[in-house]
């Protein structure tokens, strides 16, 4: 299952790169790597399993197309909203199963029919779970078995637009309970009221319970499936009209706010598309065309697809990312030349998200100053030196020795250094460190 899954999401990248469908044939020997050209009807039997299984693939002809995002571009007072809330036997969907499914429709920006059901697990509830939402095992032994549960809701919800708080957690539990009744994920467009808080309230709590009381909802959430659904759909409500004095028009532009930032950086992969697999050097553009980073790679391809992915960056390089509009890239004959560019476009643009070491403005100079010697950002001969402490120390080991270059005072440095370890006690505190050092490995 998970290699099937790997495919889809080889053979989304694929094809939004290209721009537009993509041929079976070349799509088989691209995403699954295959040495050699294969026969249509082949390459086709290959991806099926793939394509069919994941809502953001189509089949058109021979060619593998993308889907439409189901209600994406409805306006929100058209669209019809589905607010859902799982009770499960566990946290892990591959080990636990739901329990207990509750609904919300929301149309035309009301509350409307509501769905619940419990579903029958087939194993025992966990001690824990029984206490926190006050299920017992005999009350699930007469429900109805999970797969006829899940038909119900999937009936219930139909086309509309999917909602829940944590969305992830949920969709995780439907989507495997999907997977085993037709060998497909979800194909809805799900929004996460979690998200959307977390980027209309900024820091203020996100759970459930909070926002239930921030917004006082009818419906007070206490672990059962409709109550949270009831109460998530008021908070829904809520969330939109905050989105709408935002700007917020369409489903997808609700999707947009509640993204999470590895989300909307990920939905960012398209500015890469097209780089070669040859070294350069690459600049990162906000919407006003100033350079917020500079890099070199020595693949430009494989170095800005990291970029798109789950992996942690450095703070400044994450806030270029959250700023992105552009990627310029120049490719250069190897890694050395695309080394030498980077430092002279680092030099030259100084852009903010570059790491301080790289920075020349930031270097620090000691100078001449009466009788005394002090710290300037004035470059002359005495530096450059990366650390200010370190050219604090400088000036002050300089401060008690009298010299007119610097050629005069390094021999009168290393000889007064040589005097203070010759010290006895300067000495014995040298020698513990050796041995220290020593015993430490």
């Amino acid at each position: 299952m998970q290699l099937r899954l790997d495919a889809a999401d080889r053979l989304v990248e694929l094809v939004e790169e290209r721009r537009g469908p993509v041929a079976a044939d070349d799509a088989a020997r691209t995403v699954l790597r295959l040495g050699s050209a294969v026969p249509v009807g082949l390459a086709r039997s290959l991806l099926d399993e793939a394509v069919r299984a994941d809502s953001r693939l189509r089949w058109s002809g021979d060619l593998v197309a993308l889907a439409d995002a189901p209600g994406e571009g409805l306006p929100i007072e058209a669209a019809t909203f589905v607010v859902f809330d799982l009770e499960t036997t566990g946290l892990r969907p591959g080990s636990a199963r739901p329990c207990e499914f509750g609904a919300v429709r929301v149309c035309g920006l009301q509350l409307g029919e509501r769905f619940q059901t419990l579903a029958n697990p087939g194993a025992r509830l966990q001690p824990g779970v029984s206490a926190l939402t006050g299920l017992r095992d005999e009350q699930l032994r007469r429900a109805l078995p999970v797969a006829a549960a899940t038909r119900r809701f999937l009936a219930f919800a139909g086309d509309s637009v999917l909602v829940a708080h944590n969305a992830r957690f949920d969709m995780a539990f439907l989507d495997n309970e999907t997977m085993r009744l037709t060998g497909n994920r979800v194909a809805a467009t799900v929004v996460d009221t979690v998200g959307l808080a977390r980027r209309l309230l900024g820091r203020q709590p996100a759970n459930l319970a909070a926002l239930s009381y921030r917004f006082a909802t009818d419906a007070r959430p206490c672990h059962r499936a409709l109550p949270d659904a009831e109460a998530t759909a008021e908070i829904l409500l809520a969330l939109i009209g905050m989105a709408q004095e935002r700007g917020a028009s369409t489903v997808a532009d609700l999707v947009e706010l509640a993204a999470t930032r590895p989300r909307r950086v990920h939905r960012k992969r398209h500015l890469a598309f097209g780089a070669p697999q040859r070294p350069g050097v690459y600049l990162f553009r906000d919407a006003n065309d100033q350079v917020l980073y500079v890099g070199r790679a020595r693949d430009l391809r494989a170095r800005l697809r990291s970029y798109f992915r789950s992996e942690k960056q450095r703070p400044a390089v994450e806030a270029a990312l959250g700023a992105l509009e552009k990627v310029e890239w120049r490719v250069l004959g190897s890694e050395l030349e695309a080394a030498l560019e980077e430092l002279r476009l680092i030099r030259e643009l100084r852009p903010p998200a570059n790491a301080r070491s790289a920075r020349p403005d930031r270097y620090v100079y000691l100078r001449r100053r009466g009788d005394s010697v002090v710290c300037s950002s004035q470059p002359n001969e005495l530096g450059p030196i990366k650390s200010r402490r370190r050219a604090q120390l400088a000036a002050r080991a300089l401060q008690s020795v009298e010299w007119e270059t610097l050629d005069d005072a390094l021999p009168k440095l290393r000889a007064k250094l040589k005097r203070l370890i010759s010290r006895p006690s300067t000495a014995l505190f040298w020698q513990s460190r050796r041995k220290r050092n020593v015993w430490m490995r």
